[in-house]
Formats: structure tokens, sequence, C-alpha cells
């Protein structure tokens, strides 16, 4: 994590809890001498389940159980955490890419992402971190690329397929809000009539399509 992030334990009583905390200075000191990576970029807006980060946590969180941690030790590990996070998550700078850029090849990630997790609560923060920016870079130029704040189009796509189940399935509403995204039916119903003017019932009972 970076260095000034503000952190919590899950038990504040644990005495054995430990952060590691990495500057930006030593993950490019790390990817130069490591990598030949000079203008290395490391994200600092991902969340992701990491494998290697876990198994680095537990052996760390091992080593010291009931001792105080040797600076040797952590210098150690923090020396192979910041090698991983520049070979997985680094990636040149381009002085021409200053982040506030959304192209059609990042717009695709997102798009897919989205596509892919709709049923899931999906932030802000994890489609920027999917294109390596700010929350706030990445919402100004996904309404540049596609004219919709990124919030508008994920309800509208979220509701697209609410249609397609609503006209084509005969699942009952709350699984359909369920699919969708939508965290309760009655947040999934008062959503669907703002958008359509009308309530998912009532989109049923004029659409529904069954297949033969």
């Amino acid at each position: 994590m970076p260095a000034w992030a503000r952190t919590g334990l899950d038990n504040e009583d644990d005495p054995c809890g430990l952060v590691v905390a990495l500057s930006a200075a030593q993950l490019m000191e790390t990817a130069r001498k490591a990598l030949g990576m000079a203008g290395c970029v490391i994200p600092c807006w991902f969340t992701a389940w990491d494998p290697f980060l876990r198994e680095a946590a537990n052996t760390l969180s091992a080593l010291h159980s009931g001792r105080s941690p040797d600076p040797m030790c952590l210098a150690a590990f923090g020396d192979v955490i910041a090698l991983h996070l520049a070979r997985r998550y680094g990636r040149h700078a381009d002085p021409h890419d200053t982040g506030t850029t959304l192209n059609h090849a990042k717009l695709s990630v997102v798009e897919r992402f989205i596509h892919e997790h709709l049923a899931e609560s999906i932030q802000i923060e994890h489609l920027a971190a999917l294109v390596h920016m700010s929350s706030s870079h990445f919402a100004r130029s996904f309404k540049n690329a596609t004219g919709h704040p990124p919030h508008v189009y994920l309800t509208t796509e979220r509701l697209k397929l609410a249609r397609s189940m609503l006209s084509e399935g005969s699942l009952p509403l709350i699984d359909v809000a369920a699919r969708a995204g939508f965290q309760t039916q009655q947040h999934f119903t008062e959503v669907f009539h703002r958008y359509s003017g009308c309530t998912p019932r009532a989109f049923r009972l004029a659409h529904y399509r069954p297949t033969v």
C-alpha cells in the first residue's frame, strides 16, 4: 500500500498486526534496478486478490508471531514485494498519456468488465483501476468518450439486461433484480420506472414473448 494510506486492523486489540508500507521511490528504484523500467508507473488505485501477496503476508506474520519484527527481515520482504508489484502491475510511463484520456482499447476493457460483472457491486474506483487512472480522471474521460457518466452507463446496461430477462423469461422479479445488479427489488422497481416509464411487472405484461 502507499506509505500515505490510512489503514485499519480487523482486530484493533491484536498486538501481532503488521503493516508493510512501500514508498513510491522504493518501487521505482526496484523497477529500475531489476527490470530496467526507468519510467515505470505503479498504479496506486487498484484493488485485487493477489495470491502471492497473500502468501507473503501469511509468511511474514508467521515469522514474527509473538516477537518483534526484525528490521532486516522486513526490508527483505519489502524488496520482494516491491519487485512483484513492479513486475506484475508496473507499466512504462508514456509522456503523451496524462491519465486523462480513455482510448478505444481502454474503453473496451472497461465495458467488458462491466458486462461480465453486472450482477456485482461495481465501484468507480474498480473501473478506474483497470485502466490505471484516478477515479476523478476516469469519470471525466469516460463521459468524454461515451457521452455519459460511468454510473449512468452502468445503470443503462443493467436495465438492458433486465428488459431482456423480463421479455424472454419468467424469472421472479426479485431474481431479475439480483442478476441485473440491483440490491433490492424495490430499488430495481424505482430505477426501472424512472428510466422506462413503467414498472418491471407492467413491462413484462406488455413485452413477454415466451420461447417455443
